[in-house]
């Protein structure tokens, strides 16, 4: 009877190994040469608050706050109810090499976590960031140098699809490097990234069949299989393999609960999820890739970027 037990279990271990997709790193960008002046932090914004009621402009975006000025500041706090948002600005500035314009973004319940940068690159005359993390109250620290003239835009979109109950919730872009890796016992570089998915909902939604891509390189692509990954072939304890691995469980995510898909090596503690990319770094560290969880039927249920900390890069 064990060893058909044990037989079992073997089949069904064999069914949890995950398919991964080749892709090429994404080219590092430059980084710039030289440090501008310091900024200052001085004066009061020009504050304009827009009602309520005001219409979404023709990209489905609505206004809720807009920011202008000369010198440095910290702005009020606002709230973003939805699950996108965007920062939009432009600078004037006579001296383009010496100009200085960064947006530090802060939640108002974590002042002193950085939750996002943006920073003004030398002669462009604005920019836009998004954001896919909502449901909070922000604040902005403004600091500039050498401008006439920025000006600031908060918006949030009415084009999104948070009323899904399983959405992608973050992404772990960078990892160990090769040689935290090798000190930690590991061989593969960044192995350690992961994309995080919740299921928002109060009761359990199957995922068998879903796929998460990265959508900016094309390729991996991850298959959800029909049942949850099993780590039995990695315990020593026979009763321990049979608790967890028999019988075989359907590839749910508990009611608001999270699992994470891991880049080279499973954690079993947030479900086992895997690509199995022996190379490392699916997730660019220098521009950002875009995350997109396709159903069974492949249709889009969630997306979501990153803001990469220092640089002036927008996220889907």
């Amino acid at each position: 009877m064990r060893a058909l037990i044990w037989a079992g279990l073997l089949l069904l271990a064999a069914s949890s190994i995950i398919a991964c997709s080749q892709t090429i790193p994404s080219a590092p960008v430059a980084q710039p040469g030289s440090q501008p002046p310091a900024a200052v932090e001085t004066q009061q914004p020009n504050e304009v608050t827009v009602p309520e009621t005001t219409p979404e402009n023709e990209a489905g975006w609505t206004t809720i706050k807009s920011y202008n000025g000369k010198e440095g500041t910290t702005t009020s706090a606002f709230h973003i109810s939805g699950s996108k948002w965007r920062i939009t600005w432009t600078v004037d500035t006579p001296q383009t090499k010496y100009a200085v314009f960064d947006i530090l973004i802060y939640r108002q319940d974590s002042t002193n976590l950085l939750a996002g940068r943006i920073s003004y690159s030398q002669g462009m005359p604005g920019g836009t960031a998004i954001f896919d993390e909502g449901g909070h109250d922000y604040y902005l620290k403004v600091l500039t140098a050498n401008l006439n003239k920025w000006t600031m835009d908060i918006e949030e979109s009415g084009n999104d699809i948070s009323n899904q109950p399983v959405r992608i919730t973050g992404i772990r872009y960078q990892g160990m490097n090769y040689y935290e890796a090798v000190a930690a016992g590991h061989t593969i570089v960044e192995w350690d990234e992961y994309v995080e998915i919740k299921n928002f909902s109060d009761s359990p939604q199957n995922i068998t069949g879903w796929q998460l891509k990265n959508i900016t390189a094309g390729q991996p692509t991850f298959i959800f299989p029909m049942f949850k990954p099993c780590s039995c072939t990695y315990l020593a304890s026979f009763s321990k393999c049979l608790e967890e691995c028999y019988p075989a469980r359907p590839c749910t995510i508990d009611p608001r609960k999270s699992i994470r898909v891991y880049t080279g090596e499973p954690d079993w503690e947030s479900g086992g999820y895997c690509f199995y990319y022996g190379l490392g770094n699916i997730w660019n560290n220098e521009i950002p890739d875009t995350a997109v969880l396709y159903n069974a039927e492949g249709q889009e249920v969630s997306s979501k970027s990153y803001v990469i900390v220092g640089k002036n890069t927008a996220a889907r």
